[in-house]
């Protein structure tokens, strides 16, 4: 069985960080620290379950080269607009895919990329 437990967003500016993607997802974030290392998880249906984190460390490396994530949101364009107007940049303009739905990405303050989707069945 392959699943996937937690994905951590790197960071080498955590505070930064954390009020970026609070704006962005219009959420309420806080720095934890588990086993010595500075983390924000995103709040989930299941608190046992942590699911997304930003991560802060020497090995980690903030970059929009490898790993792509994609995060299902209830509305592309406001989460992009917001990503924006807290000072990230669009990487990838909205699209529509017939029977799926929308997509769209955004660089994070340090150039992380961040997919968006939208279920079809989500669309106005």
């Amino acid at each position: 069985m392959v699943s996937i437990n937690i994905v951590e967003i790197p960071s080498r500016r955590l505070e930064q960080a954390l009020a970026f993607y609070a704006r962005v997802f219009d959420v309420e974030l806080e720095i934890s620290e588990v086993d010595g290392q500075r983390m924000v998880f995103f709040p989930t249906d299941d608190p046992a379950e942590p699911g997304l984190a930003l991560t802060e460390g020497d090995d980690y490396q903030p970059s929009g080269e490898g790993l792509r994530l994609y995060l299902t949101v209830d509305d592309v364009e406001a989460v992009l607009a917001r990503a924006v107007d807290a000072g990230g940049e669009i990487a990838a303009e909205v699209e529509a895919v017939d029977g799926w739905g929308r997509y769209a990405s955004f660089r994070d303050l340090e150039g992380t990329v961040i997919g968006i989707t939208q279920p079809e069945d989500a669309v106005d």
